[in-house]
């Protein structure tokens, strides 16, 4: 386990963003008034926009990382990208041609500690969908075959990191070979990172993140116990962000959210792609 590779222009790092746009998927999310499917999307675009200002410097954005999104379950059994110039794209040039750009407000303090609303325009890179099954096995071999071509051409970089986001279980087979095969790929870095954010609907059950033992999971929870078992164990650097914000982890720990509200997935989102970006030279 190493993951300590400085990210540059010259060996950058790479984030797959996986989101389940099954039929499902149009529930509300616990605590909000909008559906996952809204929320997943909303949150992954969030996230990029994110990682595009952490790349963006005074000469403009730094391809630092490439970026690609697979969307499964929009059109029945398949799995696709949801970028329209490429599988994966370097992130200046997904900065540079967002979907759309959508008018937004949020609440910020003025200079006089009053808290005031202000407009600002937010980039869209792919829209929510809901629609059919979930063919979760078919979008984890598309993006074997998209890690295995990256890391051909990457091999000393900064291993992989693929982010999965569902609601339910796959239609289309059991995914836990393919992604345990996706769990040894790697680079010379270390192996490629697997999270799971599983947006469950289970009544009575509190959200749980980063559990280092299957145990402490629902035990009529198929999906649940499936999802851990394809989620990988925490490096010591994602364990030292989760740490700092006080949060129950251990050297045991996998890149998992049990029954993730909104406040879960942003946090998972934000861990999963934090450490990565302080490497950046």
């Amino acid at each position: 386990m190493s993951y300590t590779s400085e990210i540059s222009r010259r060996n950058p790092g790479l984030f797959i963003f996986m989101v389940d746009q099954s039929r499902s998927m149009s529930h509300k999310l616990g605590g909000t008034l909008r559906s996952k499917s809204q929320e997943a999307a909303d949150a992954i675009n969030r996230q990029i926009y994110e990682l595009i200002y952490r790349c963006t410097k005074t000469d403009g954005v730094r391809d630092y990382f490439d970026i690609g999104i697979i969307g499964y379950g929009a059109v029945a059994d398949t799995a696709a990208s949801l970028l329209k110039e490429a599988d994966i794209v370097p992130i200046s040039k997904l900065a540079a041609s967002p979907l759309r750009m959508e008018k937004r407000t949020e609440k910020v303090t003025d200079p006089d500690g009053n808290e005031v609303e202000t407009e600002f325009e937010f980039p869209v890179w792919f829209e929510p969908v809901a629609n059919s099954n979930t063919p979760m096995v078919k979008a984890f071999q598309l993006a074997k075959a998209w890690i295995d071509d990256w890391s051909a051409e990457h091999r000393d970089s900064y291993p992989p990191v693929v982010i999965n986001i569902s609601d339910g279980a796959a239609t289309d087979g059991d995914p836990m070979k393919i992604a345990r095969e996706i769990m040894e790929m790697s680079t010379s870095d270390g192996k490629v990172l697997l999270w799971n954010c599983h947006l469950s609907e289970l009544k009575g059950a509190k959200p749980l993140a980063f559990p280092a033992d299957q145990a402490v999971l629902p035990r009529d929870d198929k999906f649940a116990q499936q999802l851990f078992g394809m989620s990988s164990v925490l490096p010591d650097s994602f364990l030292s962000i989760a740490q700092e914000r006080s949060l129950d982890v251990n050297s045991n720990s996998r890149a998992y959210v049990f029954n993730a509200g909104l406040d879960e997935l942003l946090e998972l989102l934000d861990i999963g792609t934090r450490a990565p970006t302080e490497n950046l030279q």
